[in-house]
């Protein structure tokens, strides 16, 4: 039986209350020099601060650039429902025990993987004051080589401290960069990395490099040109490259797209308006608008952006909330902002700003496009005005996600890499390694929409390439190796990087989920707690494998290997 809380209430009167004493709390610290320091509050590194703690680690500091705590969990809006398997999930240590909190509040005794965000949030906070974790917001080391310091420590380098932006110096025995951007392990200076596709030939990978298409391709020609006072020009959101076509299984520097996994809600009394975004100008859209009118032409339909829309709704029964996650879908010109994150993986800080800015324009006016537009048929005008942004979400962010969906950015390349071939199903391979199981496909995004020739060989039409189906590859349950998460032994030895791990571009596609890097951030803080017992330090590398596995089988009732076994 489930029970309803009307949220209008002193309930949430009060959650909010404590949220914000949580963020008040976080301002005080007197504390300098920490067993583990985690940089980044998304779930990996909650969940590594956690496990640090639980394993050995008497003090830990968990540092968030940002105001916000969760990554895509909470101001990102997805939740941890990204898994295919309930008994994976529901195993997995603190993954459980975040869902069950989460149901605790609507009053059932399922697992909520996909709460109201403002609550996951809330939720994530009060475990990490549970397990007595610093947590310190709007906090973030001096940008570059400037913040890090590192030292030749018995022939091996390591990071010794790192500064502040305020001025403060805080030294660590381990570091976690549980950044989606890999940012503090950048910035050392010394660990190699990648982004982009490797080639097809680079690891002998058969989904690697180029592809010949997508899954969203367009299904009737648009043409991707129009003339400005200059002559003609591609249409905005449409890039120059090669035609995919031609240099199939080729790398390059192209990112899956990224977007914003935006809340909507069809219940009037918690509905904003979507709004029409500062500096709207309906021909930055005019991809959509002919796309709509060929549509119409020659297939009397058109594709609507969120074709899963009312299949991405929070669970209604219980959070009777009426909200629908705008997710993907595979429309050809959909919430997936295809293109925009090139030159993401390395760029800056205020360049980061520039394409979270980019990327929410091209979202938001999206919606608006399709709430407006003259070229949008009446009947789906008034479909989509029938939703809204949702009034209880990040309402101090106009109720837009405060986090931009990185679906992918720098990969680190430690001394082994990850490849799609190591993806083997865990029923035929027990890696003795594995310390993280998985379940998803070869889930790429698309990655560009270049314009090609079409069949008369004249006219340039818009062409996307990348997108695969969901369960590309197959859907089965995979290990994942320790190695993955580290340095090579000659660069760093004791920073762990568990969302930008040493895997390829393919193998990533199906790591990337939540869920996934959770665990792997949860073996990051094992391992380091694991290692302040060993004594002396020792690097990451050297951290007895059998006994960090050990442990994090032995933390609430998680397990590394499939059928869940302790060994192999």
């Amino acid at each position: 039986m489930h029970m309803y809380i009307d949220m209008s209430g002193s309930v949430k009167k009060l959650l909010l209350f404590t949220l914000l004493l949580t963020t008040v709390q976080s301002a005080y610290h007197e504390q300098t020099s920490y067993d583990v320091i985690v940089y980044a509050a998304t779930p990996a590194g909650i969940a590594g601060a956690i496990a640090a703690r639980v394993s050995g680690a008497q003090s830990v500091l968990l540092i968030e650039p940002t105001s916000y705590v969760g990554g895509m969990a909470s101001p990102g809006g997805i939740g941890l429902r990204d898994c295919v398997k309930d008994e994976i999930r529901i195993n997995n240590s603190t993954q459980y025990l975040w869902a069950m909190r989460n149901a605790a509040f609507y009053g059932t005794t399922e697992p909520v993987w996909q709460p109201d965000n403002w609550l996951g949030e809330l939720n994530f906070r009060n475990m990490l004051n549970d397990y007595d974790v610093e947590l310190r917001l709007n906090t973030n080391f001096v940008e570059g080589r400037d913040g890090v310091k590192t030292a030749i420590e018995n022939g091996e380098r390591r990071i010794t401290e790192i500064i502040l932006e305020a001025g403060e110096t805080l030294a660590a025995k381990y570091f976690i960069d549980a950044s989606y951007e890999g940012e503090l392990m950048m910035a050392t200076g010394y660990v190699e990395y990648t982004f982009g596709r490797e080639g097809r030939d680079k690891y002998n990978e058969w989904r690697g490099g180029v592809s010949n298409g997508s899954l969203s391709q367009f299904k009737v020609p648009v043409k991707a040109r129009v003339n400005d006072k200059d002559g003609p020009v591609l249409l905005k959101y449409v890039q120059n490259g090669s035609d995919p076509r031609t240099i199939v299984g080729t790398s390059d520097k192209n990112l899956m797209s990224y977007s914003f996994r935006v809340c909507l809600t069809s219940d009037p009394n918690n509905s904003v308006p979507i709004p029409e975004p500062p500096g709207y100008d309906p021909r930055d859209f005019e991809l959509s608008r002919r796309l709509n009118l060929q549509d119409i032409r020659f297939q009397d339909t058109i594709e609507r952006p969120w074709q899963n829309l009312e299949y991405k709704g929070y669970p209604g029964e219980i959070l009777r909330s009426y909200k629908f996650d705008a997710c993907c879908g595979s429309a050809s010109v959909g919430i997936d902002a295809v293109g925009l994150a090139v030159g993401y993986a390395t760029a800056n800080r205020t360049q980061r700003k520039q394409f979270y800015n980019a990327h929410k324009y091209y979202v938001q006016g999206l919606m608006w496009f399709w709430v407006s537009d003259p070229s949008v048929p009446d009947i789906d005008r008034v479909i989509y005005r029938s939703y809204g942004l949702c009034k209880d979400e990040w309402p101090e962010n106009n109720h837009f996600p405060p986090q931009l969906y990185v679906r992918e950015a720098v990969r680190m390349i430690g001394d082994k890499v990850y490849v799609q071939q190591d993806r083997i199903p865990a029923l035929l391979k027990c890696r003795d390694d594995s310390i993280a199981i998985a379940d998803w496909a070869f889930d790429i995004h698309d990655m560009q929409r270049v314009a090609v020739l079409a069949d008369d060989k004249e006219t340039l039409i818009v062409f996307n390439e990348g997108l695969t189906s969901y369960d590309t590859g197959g859907i089965f349950v995979f290990e994942i190796p320790y190695y993955t998460l580290l340095p090579k032994r000659q660069e760093l030895v004791n920073l762990a990087v568990p969302n930008c791990p040493s895997v390829s571009h393919v193998a990533f596609s199906a790591i990337r989920v939540e869920p996934t890097l959770w665990q792997m951030g949860q073996a990051a803080g094992t391992a380091a707690g694991i290692g302040l017992l060993e004594g002396g330090v020792p690097p990451f590398h050297d951290v007895p494998l059998n006994k960090i596995q050990a442990s994090l089988v032995q933390q609430q009732k998680s397990f590394i290997h499939w059928p869940p076994r302790q060994h192999c």
